[in-house]
């Protein structure tokens, strides 16, 4: 474990001495394996792809659509490409999967500790893509976006009482709306303890 620590501690550093030009700010990144608190909630693919959905389809102007199903492949949606065409991939909540605990707004092509190269961002960058999405529509403030974590999201397919798991009806489609506003809950929590603690945020597969 102690190797581990050593050589992503390294390739951070490393990392930081790059972009020293970029950054104005104090960086504080923790990699100090079961120290520092750790955000690990997520809002599952399908939640995450109507996020971008719906991204796409303000972003052109177009209608969100009512539902999504359930085994979503945004990448073959119509909207999900001609947004792609026009924006020319400029949200890194649609070219990132890491986001380091910078607060300037950078992204940028790296390699990761294991030699792989990954397209990269900052916290500070998902951040302000968060403000924006909020300010187009839903303007929602801080008590509202983190109530959506509970009250958005997936439909129940089962129930658990008196001990005993009953299902109830299975669900084939979601509300595109809700599981947008669910992801967002779950990004914005995620950027706020990154911004507390420095901690990266990183998709999970």
């Amino acid at each position: 474990m102690e190797d581990i620590i050593t050589g992503v501690t390294q390739w951070r550093d490393r990392l930081i001495s790059e972009l020293k030009d970029e950054i104005y700010s104090e960086v504080i990144w923790n990699e100090d394996n079961d120290i520092t608190s750790y955000y690990t909630d997520k809002p599952d693919w399908c939640a995450f792809e109507a996020l971008q959905l719906y991204i796409a389809a303000k972003y052109l102007g177009e209608t969100v659509p009512k539902t999504v199903p359930k085994d979503l492949n945004v990448f073959e949606h119509p909207i999900y490409k001609r947004f792609i065409r026009a924006n020319q991939s400029n949200y890194s909540l649609f070219e990132c999967e890491w986001w380091l605990p910078v607060s300037e707004t950078l992204m940028f092509p790296a390699k990761l500790p294991t030699g792989h190269e990954k397209t990269l961002a900052t916290v500070g960058l998902l951040e302000a893509e968060l403000r924006e999405i909020n300010a187009v529509d839903w303007k929602a403030n801080e008590k509202t976006i983190l109530s959506w974590r509970d009250s958005q999201g997936y439909p129940t397919d089962g129930y658990f009482k008196d001990g005993k798991a009953d299902i109830g009806e299975v669900h084939t489609e979601y509300d595109t709306v809700s599981l947008a506003k669910f992801a967002y809950s779950i990004f914005w929590q995620a950027v706020k303890h990154s911004q507390k603690y420095g901690t990266m945020i990183i998709l999970d597969y």
